[in-house]
């Protein structure tokens, strides 16, 4: 998926970037987040494994360039230009490019979202239980750290 991915801006988030950072996590499916041109490029990319394809969806919450796939029996969801609505009715973008790691695997540089832009993003969706087990993963590996000097 990656090198399908090579040269364009993206970054893996949720829990696959999670586990690929060290967090004991267990990964159900896969988030891309990108630019609207890569979100789009997807669905030609990726065209043998569609289930959605990518196109711009809004809802109350959220509204993005947003798709489906599945890959090897894994959920693949690509939201492109991804935002969150504000209390006072404004769209904002939770995610920054920059706040991406390149992170190597296996000889292959992939990008993934912080854990600081995780936290972020989780507190943003008042997703509060995963904000706490993310939070929580990241104390243990802390004090484990502190352990070993």
């Amino acid at each position: 998926m990656a090198k399908m991915l090579k040269d364009r801006k993206y970054a893996f988030r949720g829990t696959v970037s999670l586990v690929l950072q060290g967090l004991e996590m267990n990964v159900e499916d896969i988030d891309i987040l990108c630019d609207k041109e890569t979100a789009l490029s997807c669905n030609s990319l990726f065209k043998d494994f569609l289930v959605e394809e990518i196109s711009l969806k809004e809802s109350s919450k959220f509204r993005s360039y947003f798709g489906k796939f599945e890959v090897k029996g894994i959920e693949v969801e690509v939201m492109g230009e991804w935002q969150i609505k504000e209390s006072k009715g404004e769209w904002s973008i939770p995610f920054d490019a920059s706040e991406r790691k390149k992170i190597n695997l296996g000889g292959q540089e992939i990008y993934v979202t912080t854990i600081d832009s995780e936290l972020a993003m989780f507190a943003k969706m008042g997703r509060w239980t995963a904000y706490q087990k993310i939070l929580k993963q990241v104390r243990k590996i802390k004090e484990n750290q502190l352990s070993l000097l």
